[in-house]
């Protein structure tokens, strides 16, 4: 380590590897998202694969809560600065076809 003096420099190597860890686990949370949209056939599936508990209701009051839930996670990353807002509107655009997709059927 060339910095050996500086305390500072120690306390910015612990702040960074903080952030890190906090920053890996929203762009986990968001990719498991969005896996499981592409991956998964039914709601009802996207829901088991992200171990959800959806509040009781009908299949598009569901569909609902769940896509306010993705955007959710997607603007937190976007507000921590963990993701840029042009892929956080790609992310959500992604979101809002799988939905649609979901209510045709």
């Amino acid at each position: 380590m060339p910095y050996k003096k500086h305390r500072s420099v120690f306390k910015r190597m612990r702040q960074n590897e903080k952030r890190r860890e906090r920053n890996r686990i929203v762009r986990g949370s968001m990719r498991a998202i969005l896996r499981a949209i592409k991956t998964q056939k039914s709601v009802e599936d996207v829901v088991k694969k992200l171990s959800w508990k959806v509040p009781a209701g009908k299949e598009n009051e569901t569909l609902k809560w769940l896509t306010a839930r993705m955007y959710s996670n997607v603007d937190k990353a976007l507000k921590k600065g963990v993701i840029h807002r042009n892929k956080a509107a790609r992310h959500k655009a992604q979101i809002a076809r799988w939905a649609n997709r979901m209510s045709a059927q």
